[in-house]
């Protein structure tokens, strides 16, 4: 799938094809968080698609109304479609797009901040062989040209109208693809594990204002509701409700095939995590005569930023979600940078979609090395025993399950990919320059 955005922060146009691993790069303030918070917003919206638009009800192949009535008469209706993937595609139109108003509130600001933005998703639009939605107590399928609703045994009696709302919503969900569920460590994850105790806005802010009103004699209602109004973009706001429900969180299990992922996390930072009496601590191994187990303001900031990423893939990461990680490098060591970049790879090849912005060039270069070892190639056997503490075939990146760009000019620039790895000439052009000077000044300065 594509996504493409136009006029959102310093972007002018750009366009996103969603791989298994997608890489943005690129300088500060050229825009990559504006981009993948913005995809966030979008699919956390559509996986919760519960309105009608009104503009596409003749594309409908029956009649609502009269399904309504005759599904309510004999519990199971039945219609031909022909040609499901063309009508789908002008169905699902648009659903897969977002305006200024939809963006405007992603940000939590005014729609004036984003006045001509625009979002958009390109799909593959063939359909798989069978189709199946359930919205309250109806089924729809679709299968082999036949478009079918049903009552589950146990139906409640409702109003018609809201029968022929059900119906138009579950063809809705028919059309447009299942897309990812989305879930974002932000990059403000590291005050998130510090104040999330704090971070409880609404109703600080709401008893704050109720004061305030009292203390002018003011009711306005408009003037309470913009007081107490989050400031903070939707993926922020997530962040927090994520970090608050831990435990309940840590009572899930991940589905993921390799469900030891976050054994990756505790190697990295020689620790782990707990949940406990609403404390997150870390439990770290760092002491030579046996461990300490601290509240986790009192822990690293690399420890903050990863414990977020700890407790999803223990908990809750599943097939069929796509991982958003504002620069994962953030502070971490340059070891612990390759080994994050495995850590990703890993959980690409378990199942997840992951989107990076990054400026890590031990990142990058991981990457490449993880794409060069996915190829067959002389002493490969060699090479693996080697290194057979470092790589597996859980680390092997295929070069065509990647996408890379650059954020610059107002835009995304996609970079090449191919056995030997990612084009990025943003990094190399840096590291040429330092080591440039580096050579210079060491010619000048030896005796």
């Amino acid at each position: 799938m594509k996504a493409r955005f136009q006029n959102i922060g310093p972007v002018h146009k750009a366009e996103l094809e969603i791989k298994n691993l997608t890489i943005i790069a690129g300088a500060n303030n050229t825009g990559k968080t504006y981009l993948v918070y913005t995809l966030y917003g979008f699919l956390k919206q559509i996986q919760q698609i519960y309105f009608f638009d009104n503009s596409i009800e003749s594309l409908l192949p029956f009649n609502s109304k009269q399904a309504a009535q005759d599904i309510l008469k004999t519990g199971k209706i039945q219609f031909s479609v022909t040609d499901f993937n063309l009508l789908a595609k002008k169905i699902a139109e648009p659903y897969l797009s977002m305006s200024s108003d939809n963006i405007s509130d992603i940000f939590s600001t005014p729609t004036e901040d984003f006045a001509e933005a625009k979002f958009s998703l390109l799909t593959d639009n063939n359909s798989p062989q069978k189709l199946e939605r359930s919205l309250h107590f109806i089924t729809a399928s679709f299968e082999n040209g036949v478009l079918s609703f049903s009552l589950n045994s146990v139906a409640p009696s409702l109003p018609e109208e809201e029968i022929i709302i059900i119906l138009q919503m579950l063809f809705v969900q028919l059309c447009i693809p299942k897309l990812p569920e989305p879930f974002i460590l932000s990059s403000e994850r590291f005050g998130i594990s510090l104040f999330y105790k704090e971070l409880d806005f609404t109703k600080n802010r709401l008893v704050e204002t109720l004061q305030k009103l009292k203390d002018k004699g003011s009711r306005d209602p408009f003037f309470l509701m913009d007081q107490v109004s989050s400031r903070y973009a939707q993926p922020i706001k997530d962040n927090i409700d994520y970090t608050r429900d831990l435990e309940f969180i840590q009572k899930q299990h991940t589905s993921l095939p390799n469900n030891k992922l976050f054994n990756d996390i505790k190697k990295m930072l020689n620790g782990s995590f707990s949940y406990k009496n609403g404390d997150i601590r870390f439990v770290s191994k760092a002491r030579k005569n046996g461990k300490f187990d601290i509240p986790l303001h009192l822990a690293s900031s690399s420890a903050m930023g990863l414990s977020d990423f700890y407790f999803f893939l223990k908990h809750i990461a599943h097939n069929n979600q796509i991982l958003i990680i504002d620069e994962p490098e953030s502070h971490l060591d340059t070891a612990n940078q390759i080994e994050m970049a495995r850590l990703l790879v890993r959980c690409v090849n378990s199942g997840l979609k992951v989107i990076i912005t990054t400026h890590s060039d031990y990142i990058i270069k991981e990457f490449n090395n993880l794409i060069m070892l996915s190829q067959d190639f002389a002493g490969k056997e060699a090479f693996l025993k080697k290194y057979s503490n470092s790589y597996g075939e859980e680390d092997y990146l295929k070069p065509e399950n990647v996408a890379a760009y650059i954020s610059e000019k107002a835009s995304l620039t996609r970079c090449e990919v191919d056995n030997l790895g990612l084009n990025m000439p943003n990094f190399d052009d840096t590291i040429d320059m330092i080591n440039q000077i580096a050579n210079e000044l060491a010619l000048s300065v030896e005796p």
